[in-house]
């Protein structure tokens, strides 16, 4: 896993322009969510609405609009059907690289009109606290032993989660392809599934299983990232501590539908690069450990075209990709 961070020192110039950009949307704006409400992507859309409100960067009604469902493929499809149309912006994640490489659905980031890369966070394993696995390690020794012994609760198919998983089994020399997975609409049905002991092992950001951890509920086993985080998460081990080199973090970005004027695209890397500076922005990066990556379109779209490489390797390793 590269850091979208290391492309961010480059890429990162501030994108405010003295004059007023030549287009703005009019009427209303939609922000669209592949997800149901109350996940971590749900939370980046309605945040980004109340600081674009809040501050007026963008001067019409803005509506989070939920469309779970598909890998996110209802919400891409639904977005190209407004072509050309600035007004509408959908939250995204791996999944619009990974979908076609699955073959769940052809749309993919050539398809759409990247905008911006705004954040990652590494992805966490957790277990039920009454579970016999007790450790990170003991985990991988039992997936070494049988892969597909342990059902594992994801998001979807080619989801950060899935990634985070495959990378991480991987390292640890797990057999991928005889793994079992179990797919969800959204983060918050991961964790019933896993809580009500219908799958085994949780794969999520450590933000939403957290709740969970600190209520007795759940056990974090390890989180894949490249030093242990802070706060609240200090005590998770990392994979690499317990026999695993693998980091893998899910990133969140904004894209447009296909055919946007060059104006549209300058007046949302100026709504965005504001709003990625605003004090409200920066508390609940520290708040939710979210590591910032912002890129602007111009570096987002350089950085889906390599990242999209690399994820099509690991799904073939994952016996996913068609």
């Amino acid at each position: 896993y590269v850091s979208c961070g290391l492309f961010a020192t480059a890429a990162y110039t501030t994108t405010a322009r003295s004059a007023e950009p030549a287009w703005k949307p009019a009427k209303y704006v939609e922000i669209v969510v592949g997800v149901p409400p109350g996940g971590p992507l749900d939370k980046t859309a309605r945040l980004l609405q109340k600081i674009w409100q809040e501050r007026k960067l963008v001067e019409v009604p803005i509506a989070v609009v939920n469309k779970p469902g598909g890998g996110h493929a209802i919400t891409l499809t639904y977005l190209n059907q407004h072509p050309g149309d600035g007004r509408y912006v959908a939250m995204v994640l791996p999944n619009l690289l990974t979908n076609s490489i699955i073959g769940a659905n052809p749309i993919t980031y050539t398809d759409v009109t990247p905008l911006a890369l705004l954040t990652s966070e590494y992805i966490a394993l957790s277990v039920k606290a009454d579970s016999p696995v007790r450790t990170g390690r003991d985990l991988l020794d039992r997936l070494r032993a049988d892969s597909g012994s342990m059902t594992v609760a994801i998001t979807s198919i080619g989801s950060g989660n899935h990634m985070a998983v495959g990378a991480v089994m991987k390292a640890a020399g797990v057999d991928l392809r005889k793994m079992k997975f179990v797919s969800f609409k959204g983060a918050s049905e991961t964790t019933v599934a896993v809580l009500g002991g219908h799958v085994v092992i949780l794969a999520a950001t450590p933000t939403s299983a957290w709740p969970h951890v600190r209520d007795g509920k759940l056990r974090m086993l390890a989180v894949a990232s490249p030093r242990r985080l802070s706060g609240k998460l200090a005590e998770v081990p990392t994979w690499k501590e317990q026999g695993a080199d693998a980091v893998f973090a899910n990133w969140r970005g904004v894209v447009g539908p296909k055919g946007m004027s060059a104006t549209q695209v300058a007046f949302w890397d100026d709504a965005l690069s504001k709003l990625i500076q605003s004090v409200e922005w920066k508390k609940e990066l520290e708040a939710n450990e979210w590591e910032h990556d912002y890129l602007n379109s111009a570096e987002t779209a350089r950085f889906m075209r390599a990242e999209y490489e690399r994820l099509n390797l690991l799904l073939h390793e994952l016996g996913a990709a068609k």
